[in-house]
């Protein structure tokens, strides 16, 4: 699985803080789940070819690991996918800010994944899966940015730069991290459940 590394950095700081004031005995993290797939369910169905970007990939994807031509109506689309045993839903809104009796609520649909060296966030329209491969067909969002120089805080600005990388996306190059968007005018800020955000490196002047 991908850049598990960060979930094992707050469990190191985490012990650490304990050691060194004393408070609770050192106990080892709980382990992660390598329960990582697209959920069949009785309303998936076949891929319609009507994407012609989509489909372009998932051709490019299928002559990569096989070496040959298929059609691409063997794909099949799922509402739900499971990451490292977490659970993702396709298509939800992230408009607005949903609250239950003032606890935050997760968007299902929002995921991160870290591609050169840096965390990056997209939005899932549906998950797909063909044979062994399972993964997401995204649309991602605004580059993250920092403006409080931490990992913890994450903004993504409207009209900021975009991510030019494929629509599809592998299952295990997704962080299992649970995510809640908070709006403040045309611009969003991201809440991680787990984990922390890798920033981009600095350079040196």
């Amino acid at each position: 699985m991908s850049n598990q590394r960060k979930y094992c950095e707050p469990s190191i700081a985490r012990v650490y803080a304990e050691r060194v004031r004393g408070e609770e005995q050192i106990k080892c993290p709980p382990p992660i789940s390598s329960d990582t797939h697209c959920v069949h369910t009785r309303a998936s169905k076949c891929y319609q070819d009507t994407d012609p970007v989509l489909s372009t990939r998932l051709r490019a994807i299928i002559q990569s690991k096989y070496g040959i031509d298929l059609q691409t109506d063997l794909w099949m689309v799922h509402k739900r996918a499971r990451i490292c045993g977490v659970e993702f839903t396709s298509g939800e809104s992230i408009v607005g800010v949903k609250r239950a009796c003032e606890k935050m609520l997760r968007c299902g649909s929002v995921i991160t994944l870290v591609k050169g060296g840096r965390s990056l966030y997209a939005w899932v329209i549906k998950f797909m899966s063909f044979d062994s491969i399972h993964l997401a067909h995204v649309r991602w969002l605004p580059v993250p940015e920092y403006p409080y120089n931490t990992p913890v805080i994450v903004k993504l600005r409207h009209g900021g730069p975009m991510v030019d990388l494929p629509c599809a996306v592998s299952l295990t190059d997704i962080d299992p991290s649970q995510i809640a968007i908070l709006h403040e005018g045309l611009d969003m800020f991201v809440i991680r459940f787990t984990g922390i955000d890798t920033m981009p490196a600095v350079r040196a002047t």
